[in-house]
């Protein structure tokens, strides 16, 4: 046998192998002798940073994919190059030299491939872990009688987005806008202000995240108005958790504050116009909208 031959059944080996434990997975999971009980028209409200959750279950399987391909890949590549040379007439170190080289350069883009997946994966449990830290300080306007919604799923002229978190209740509705950022290194550089019109971070000023936020509330009070004929005012809020936030002045067109403080100033700050029925039907519609986990998004 020659030395192709035996690299050709080295290469058919672990994809032999890993198809096989494959679809012996897949057919164990589809021979279950059991069912689900729950039935699968349970719908779950959506938990906070959903969209997230399954985004990184997302990317942890295309990691995984990518390992796979780092394990075969290189030597699909050192093969393929080897192959093509056997029918030109060149030295047989240039053959070797040209296939390693093939096979280094497979490896330094599925390297930098399955960097680009970690990286990707850091930002999204750090953007994931902030909507669950944010949640949690929410939750004690429960106790006052206020409603709390999470990632709830949204479809405008731009494309699907998603409202971090609602706040429902004794008359408000409060859009809640979550931005975990990364701070800079420097000592100092740990402030974030808001004057009213702008934010100013350490690397420069900036609204483009108080217009998403802005532009959220005025969705939802047009989703409320579309659906239940119901013409309200939805407040604004941006909390920045892990920075100093040196929040604007009371006037200001949005509510931003550390997410510690977040909820005594979500009591304290708005007017409460709506009455207790359009509190509760703008609650039932929020429930609507934000109970479509599914048995099969949870696997």
């Amino acid at each position: 046998m020659s030395f192709l031959e035996q690299v050709g059944f080295g290469l058919i080996y672990p994809v032999v192998l890993g198809g096989g434990l494959l679809a012996l997975i897949h057919w164990r999971l589809n021979r279950r002798p059991t069912r689900n009980p729950l039935g699968e028209d349970i719908q779950l409200r959506r938990q906070p940073g959903e969209h997230l959750r399954l985004e990184i279950a997302i990317q942890m399987e295309r990691l995984l994919w990518a390992v796979f391909a780092l394990m075969l890949l290189p030597l699909g590549g050192f093969c393929a190059v080897l192959w093509i040379t056997t029918f030109l007439k060149v030295d047989v170190l240039v053959r070797l030299v040209a296939s390693v080289a093939a096979c280094l350069l497979v490896i330094a883009c599925v390297y930098a491939l399955i960097l680009r997946f970690f990286s990707k994966l850091a930002n999204l449990r750090l953007g994931w872990f902030g909507e669950r830290v944010v949640a949690d300080q929410l939750d004690v306007l429960k106790q006052k009688g206020y409603e709390i919604f999470h990632d709830v799923p949204c479809k405008g002229s731009m494309g699907s987005f998603n409202l971090d978190h609602v706040v429902v209740g004794n008359g408000i509705v409060v859009v809640v806008e979550t931005k975990t950022r990364r701070k800079p290194k420097e000592k100092g550089s740990h402030k974030v202000s808001y004057c009213g019109q702008a934010l100013q971070w350490p690397w420069g000023r900036s609204t483009r995240e108080l217009d998403q936020v802005v532009n959220n509330a005025q969705w939802l009070r047009q989703e409320f108005k579309k659906n239940l004929n119901l013409d309200v005012t939805v407040y604004a809020a941006l909390t920045i958790p892990g920075w100093y936030v040196i929040g604007g002045p009371p006037q200001a067109p949005v509510l931003v504050e550390s997410y510690k403080r977040l909820a005594g100033f979500i009591e304290k700050r708005f007017a409460r116009r709506m009455t207790s029925v359009e509190t509760e039907l703008a609650s039932l519609h929020l429930h609507k909208l934000s109970s479509n986990v599914g048995y099969a998004n949870l696997e």
